[in-house]
């Protein structure tokens, strides 16, 4: 065969029996081929070699490589033309299909990235990516009880992933069981801590809907930057408002300045504090945070037009 090239290096396992778990692992681990000892004595070289020379693999593969070892040369566009271009090229291939789809599902094509999800769990019963892919599509068209099950089935065959741990504790989260999304959160730190950033952002926006205002405060405080943190807490409080609880509205204003030290948001939760207090008829109070608010920002019209209105009434 020919003489391997850096990017053409293939991952194997060797172990003591091939069994549908092992498949699902080295799936996941994105290891190309699993191997008996007993059948590697006979035919390691002779496989090893095949692949080398597949050049459908072998270009596919590369480039992916390429991508993880020097990525910032491509543009997110540029990527995603040649996996078009590899799936026009090698369209029965496994690997590609599944990039393939992935593309898909980043354009919104829900039906054609769920296809070939459903095409390649057909050929690859115990392919972790399908699986993965097929839930993310499930969950982004609102179907969550579905792609719960079809990770749920993927984390017997493929047990403590944390990235699937996550997804689980999402489609928990989309389906409106709280406190299980948690506990799939909390496993997903424990098997791996560097998951502990999206896992307490998750957290946090559970607690928040749950009405745990503090715990929430905490939970975003180390894993989000506090401009996104004081969004969460004000886009609760518009629901709030909404919905017609002035008064819970105001705390999580409250929250949403505690969560911020620059200035930059402080003007919109003025206004949006002082809004909620005209709801309530608290004019004057309303008065002192649209003065707070026009304070860093001089040029703010609505909340110029805001206290004019309170002047008028008052007057």
């Amino acid at each position: 065969g020919k003489s391997l090239q850096s990017g053409d290096i293939v991952r194997v396992i060797l172990v003591p029996e091939v069994t549908p778990s092992l498949v699902a692992f080295a799936n996941d681990a994105l290891v190309e081929k699993v191997f008996s000892y007993s059948a590697a004595a006979l035919n390691l070289a002779t496989q090893l070699d095949m692949m080398a020379n597949s050049q459908d693999t072998n270009e596919l593969a590369c480039f992916m490589r390429e991508i993880k070892s020097d990525g910032f040369r491509y543009s997110q566009k540029e990527i995603d033309n040649r996996i078009d271009q590899l799936f026009q090229k090698f369209p029965h291939d496994n690997r590609v299909r599944i990039e393939f789809g992935n593309l898909n599902y980043r354009l919104d094509k829900l039906d054609d990235a769920l296809f070939l999800a459903k095409d390649l769990l057909i050929r690859e019963p115990q392919n972790m990516r399908a699986m993965n892919l097929m839930a993310r599509t499930l969950m982004k068209q609102g179907q969550f009880e579905k792609a719960f099950e079809t990770l749920a089935e993927a984390n017997i065959l493929s047990p403590a992933n944390p990235d699937r741990l996550i997804a689980m504790g999402d489609a928990l989260y989309g389906k409106g069981d709280l406190d299980r999304a948690i506990n799939y959160y909390q496993e997903a730190i424990m098997v791996d801590p560097d998951t502990v950033q999206t896992a307490q952002k998750q957290m946090g926006q559970i607690r928040l809907d749950q009405g745990h205002i503090e715990e929430a405060l905490s939970l975003f405080k180390n894993s989000i930057s506090e401009e996104e943190a004081a969004g969460f807490f004000n886009n609760a409080a518009v629901k709030a408002v909404r919905d017609g609880h002035a008064e819970k509205a105001l705390l999580l204003y409250e929250s949403a300045l505690k969560a911020v030290k620059t200035d930059k948001l402080k003007p919109l939760i003025f206004f949006n504090i002082a809004l909620s207090l005209r709801r309530l008829g608290r004019d004057i109070e309303a008065a002192k945070y649209l003065k707070r608010s026009l304070h860093y920002n001089p040029d703010f019209d609505k909340a110029k037009q805001q206290l004019e209105l309170i002047s008028k009434k008052s007057g």
